[in-house]
């Protein structure tokens, strides 16, 4: 697992989502693309022409680059998405913003969906108890980044991005643990 911080602007994302309970998460996401990206929009891929408003926004702003997990009460919702570079938002899609913020981001190698998952746990099991302490959430959710390329080979290039704030004292980490522990999230 690779790790940097990186200050990033507001970041606005185009594309579609659904609900997923955490537990299924793993299971759930991999079907979701397999059913709403893969087969959906196989001919698509295969002639790279556009026949449907959302076919073109689909190509134009790259959705399936990026997934976004937001974080609900019990659930969460699942976007495959791409960086929103404006225009019209056809019926089907619609727009997620990440406002400025500082940005912790994991990376790792391997084939899907086994190394995006390795590294999703490792990112809330090893770094979140240590480092992840001097930081709280901006937002309630992140960005799964995807590479271009064989997306089964050993060499590809995967990552999970959070966008965080520097905790101001060292209270404030208590203080949400607490707050966590009494709502029953942790």
């Amino acid at each position: 697992m690779n790790i940097t911080y990186e200050h990033k602007p507001a970041m606005t994302f185009i594309g579609f989502s659904t609900s997923i309970r955490p537990e299924e998460g793993y299971r759930k996401c991999p079907e979701f693309w397999d059913r709403e990206y893969a087969q959906k929009y196989a001919r698509l891929w295969q002639t790279m022409r556009p026949e449907t408003a959302v076919e073109a926004a689909i190509l134009e702003n790259g959705v399936g680059l990026f997934a976004i997990c937001d974080e609900k009460e019990g659930t969460f919702e699942y976007w495959i998405a791409g960086p929103y570079k404006g225009g019209d938002v056809p019926e089907g899609l619609k727009l997620y913003t990440f406002p400025e913020s500082d940005w912790v981001m994991f990376s790792a190698k391997g084939p899907l969906p086994g190394s995006l998952q390795a590294l999703n746990t490792q990112v809330w099991q090893e770094w979140y108890p240590n480092e992840g302490q001097k930081y709280r959430g901006n937002g309630n959710a992140m960005l799964e980044v995807y590479s271009p390329g064989d997306m089964q080979s050993p060499g590809y290039e995967c990552g999970i991005w959070v966008p965080v704030c520097r905790l101001e004292k060292e209270n404030e980490t208590a203080d949400i643990v607490s707050a966590m522990t009494i709502t029953g999230i942790l």
